[in-house]
Formats: structure tokens, sequence, C-alpha cells
């Protein structure tokens, strides 16, 4: 079966920006240019991901292809949750529950997918239209959730909730928005070449919105906070899957595919065994992490040619 490797190699540059990010590269040379990247550039990653995942959703057209799907994610995600159990694990009984409902660390990437592909399936028969309405709307509350944090109009314990990644950062505000519309680039065949081909240009504009507006939390809201959703990801995230779809590179294999996975599932192993050995110096701490995820990488695609849903 022929892939288009440009979508391959895609999710492999986006793999290192969920390393570099996690990392926070280059904090120990400038918070600015840290923030730039890890609250903005980086921040890219996830959507595109998810719009990416929407996109090959469309193939999922009847229930017993959907429990096939819905099976392998919710595989891979025991599997790796069971891997990361003597990091996460607790003896607070109620943090092991929540842990396990949204996921550790990057694995709540595997909970929204499951949870957005499921509203995904059951609204996919809708009109566009109402489809884009319902995601965008889910979306800007989303983004409004974690500005009101940021901040901080509320005190107390509502402050302290608005604050919560599972509160802003969910299926519903996430997860659901970016791959319905990857779902509707496909099933209407949005920004192809014959209807609007993405340029270079056209995504060197939307990264640069993407930092300015991440720099413009930096100055006017909040130079410590998290930043997970930006307005500007909503436009950036799908017009780089559809340009990199329009420019197709075919290929038989799946290993560069395999290792942008192994990456993004491996890397929070070597934050937390590393972490120590490399106290305020972020730069080379994230490197050190990519270089051993990668070399883990590569050792798990091989695995996984053994062992299913490895990956």
């Amino acid at each position: 079966m022929q892939r288009n490797i440009s979508i391959d190699l895609l999710k492999l540059a986006l793999a290192v920006c969920v390393v570099f990010l996690h990392t926070h590269i280059f904090y120990d040379y400038s918070s600015l240019l840290e923030h730039s990247l890890a609250q903005g550039l980086f921040r890219i990653a996830v959507p595109v991901f998810l719009v990416i995942t929407g996109y090959y959703f469309l193939y999922i057209d009847n229930f017993n292809k959907f429990k096939k799907w819905l099976k392998r994610v919710f595989i891979l995600y025991a599997l790796w949750m069971a891997f990361y159990c003597p990091i996460w694990w607790s003896p607070n009984l109620s943090y092991n529950i929540s842990t396990i409902y949204n996921g550790y660390f990057v694995l709540w990437y595997l909970v929204g997918v499951l949870w957005g592909g499921g509203l995904l399936y059951f609204l996919r028969n809708i009109s566009g239209k109402k489809l884009w309405i319902i995601a965008s709307l889910f979306f800007i509350a989303g983004v409004a959730i974690q500005q009101a944090g940021n901040l901080h109009w509320f005190s107390g314990y509502w402050d302290w909730k608005l604050n919560q990644y599972t509160t802003h950062r969910n299926f519903l505000t996430v997860s659901f928005p970016f791959m319905a519309l990857g779902f509707l680039m496909h099933k209407y065949k949005a920004l192809t070449i014959d209807k609007f081909d993405i340029k270079g240009w056209h995504i060197v504009i939307l990264i640069g919105l993407v930092i300015f507006e991440s720099l413009l939390n930096y100055f006017l809201i909040s130079k410590k906070e998290s930043l997970d959703q930006m307005f500007s990801l909503y436009f950036a995230a799908p017009a780089i899957v559809a340009y990199c779809l329009n420019r197709e590179m075919l290929s038989s294999h799946k290993e560069i595919a395999n290792l942008s996975t192994a990456i993004f599932l491996i890397h929070p192993f070597f934050i937390y065994h590393l972490k120590s050995y490399f106290i305020g110096q972020q730069t080379l701490f994230s490197f050190a992490v990519l270089l051993c995820s990668a070399a883990a990488g590569c050792l798990l695609v091989l695995m996984n040619k053994k062992v299913k849903y490895l990956l």
C-alpha cells in the first residue's frame, strides 16, 4: 500500500518539536526565545497531529471499522500506561484514578483521540457546516477558559480549576475540534491544489502568526503560564497538513511514521530519568533526550514488527 511520506516526514518533525517543547530548549540562554518556541512554534505539533488523525478518520465509515480503530488506540494507550506505571503510580487512589482517566504526560493525547474520535464518529453524518460550527465553538471555549485562567480573573478554587490542564485541554476543546477540521478537509477536498493550493509563504505567515500570538500572551498576559491553545493554531494546523498532502511523495514503507510515534511515546521516559543530570542546562538536556529517544525509537520500530500494537 502506497503512503504519502511527506506526511510521515512532517510527523517526524512534529515529534522532535514535542520533545523540545517538553524539555524547554534554549531556556538556559533566553526565556523569551524559549517561550517563542515552547509556547509558540512547538505548540503547532499536537494540533497538526490531530488534524492528520482526523483526515484519515474519514475511512472509518462503518461501525466495524470504528470498533477496530477504537480497540487499536485503547490497547496502545493501555500498553504505554502500563509501561509508565512505575513513574505515575501513587499511594493516592484518587490521583491514580485521575491519571488513568486523563493519561500520564503525553498519553493524554491518546485519551483525547479516543473520546474525540468517538464524538466525531457520532457526528460524522451531519452537515459540514454544522460540524465545523460545533467544533469551532468547543475550540473557542477552550481558548477562553485557558485565557481566563492565565489572567487569574477568579480566585481560590475557580482560579485553581481554570488553570488545570484537564479543564481547558481535553477531548472536547482540543482533540475533537482539530480532528473535525482534518475530517472536513478530507470529506470536502478542502485546501487541495485544484481548490486552493497552499504555498510555502502561506505557511511562513501562519507560523509567524502563531509566534506573534504567543508573544502577545508573553508581554500582555503572562510570562510564566503555559499556552496550549491559540486562535492562530486553528488556521495554521490544517494549512500545514494541506501543504504536505499537496506535495505528495509516495512510498510503501511506514518506518518514518512509526519512528515519529515511537519518539513521541518514549521521550517522557528519558525526561524523567535524565533531568537530574542536566540541571540548569536545558539545551544540552533537550538534545540528550532527543538522541536517546531517537535511538530507543529505532529499537521500538524493529520491535513493533514482532509485537502488535506497540506503536
